[in-house]
Formats: C-alpha cells, structure tokens, sequence
C-alpha cells in the first residue's frame, strides 16, 4: 500500500513539474509577400509572394532562433543581352527587356531580438541568413518568348540571402504568438541577384 502511495506521488509530482516548466519549442507557418527587383539596367520592382514552415527554438526570454522551410516566389524585368535564348548581340545596345520569373526552396536561419517589451505587446529585430536553391528561373520577352531555366541550366542554383527586419510580436495566447515583420533582403550571389522588401506575417505555438 505504501509502495503503491508513492508511485502515485511520483506521478502527481511529475506531472506538476511537467505542467510548470517553461515551453521552448514552438511551431508554426508564415506567410509572405514581397516586393521584388534585380540588381541590373533599368529594372522593374514586382509583386511576388511566399510561405513556409517555422520551427523555433525559445528558451531565452529576450532572443530566439528561427530555421525551417520556405518557398519564395520574385519576379522583376530588366534591360538584358539575350544570351540565353542563343542570340549573340551585335552591338553593345542590343538589349532587350527581359522578365525574371525565380521560384526558391530556403531554409532560413533567423535570430529574433526582443528588446522592449509592454504586455502583449513586443518589439521584435531579426537577422536573417538563409540558404536557397532555385527550383525555376523563367525568362520572358516579347522577342523571343518563354525560356526556363531548371537544374544545371541554372550556373548558381545554391543563393545565399541575407535580410534584416523590425517588426512587432503579439502574444494571443499563453503559448502563441503573431509576428509581423518587414525586412529588406538581397541576394549575395544568384544568376539574377535580387533584392526584396518583404513583409512576413507568422502564427507560432509552444509543442515543448
């Protein structure tokens, strides 16, 4: 009977500290849109958008970190050398306009900081490295049509992107937050380097 008294306080004493201890593994899913221009003559910023899936790791209460998997779509034209379509320019002005359609899978790594806080309410700052291959990079012109670009035809399919953002965090439950952030981002190395302003709307909760 005493045996049987004490496992069952075992239990109840597990299961309180269970129940008490803090939540440090949140998951959730983002959505984004973007607006999206390449580094290149005369080039047209454009509407894109994007998602993902978030797993964040949370155990200090002023810093977290951020990976997971998202899918970006960017679009932009510009002033180029048909090159890819075969044709070799003859003068050093036959440029065409062009239209970059890029479609990324990335595993972004992020660290939030929360440097104010006032109830619900919260400052965030982010630092965003994150780590793409292009799935697709369509050409258009009204020239020479439609060219994609897949697998090897892409010379630098691994991009790595940088961005930085300040935005907002909403706790609406005990363990689930909003974060809203715009960030600006740039392609350090790509085929078509692109840069973004993106504004990022993400729905987290606590798992652990």
């Amino acid at each position: 009977m005493m045996l049987k008294r004490a496992v069952y306080l075992g239990l109840f004493l597990i299961g309180s500290v269970a129940a008490q201890a803090q939540i440090n593994v949140y998951l959730g899913g983002n959505l984004q849109g973007n607006y999206s221009w390449i580094r290149g003559d005369e080039p047209t910023m454009e509407p894109g958008f994007g998602g993902g899936i978030s797993f964040i790791y949370w155990e200090h209460e002023y810093w977290f970190l951020k990976t997971g998997i998202d899918y970006n779509h960017k679009t932009s034209s510009i002033l180029e050398y048909p090159d890819d379509y075969g044709v070799t320019p003859e003068h050093p002005d036959d440029k065409i306009i062009i239209t970059f359609t890029e479609q990324t899978i990335g595993v972004p790594l992020t660290i939030y900081f929360r440097p104010y806080e006032k109830g619900a309410n919260t400052l965030l700052i982010a630092g965003t490295l994150n780590t793409m291959i292009v799935a697709s990079l369509k050409e258009s012109s009204e020239e020479y049509g439609d060219l994609v670009l897949k697998g090897t035809d892409v010379e630098y399919r691994v991009v790595t992107n940088l961005g930085i953002g300040v935005g907002y965090q909403r706790q609406l439950d005990k363990h689930m937050f909003l974060n809203i952030l715009p960030s600006f981002n740039i392609d350090l190395r790509a085929d078509r380097a692109f840069n973004s302003i993106t504004l990022t709307a993400e729905l987290i909760f606590g798992i652990y």
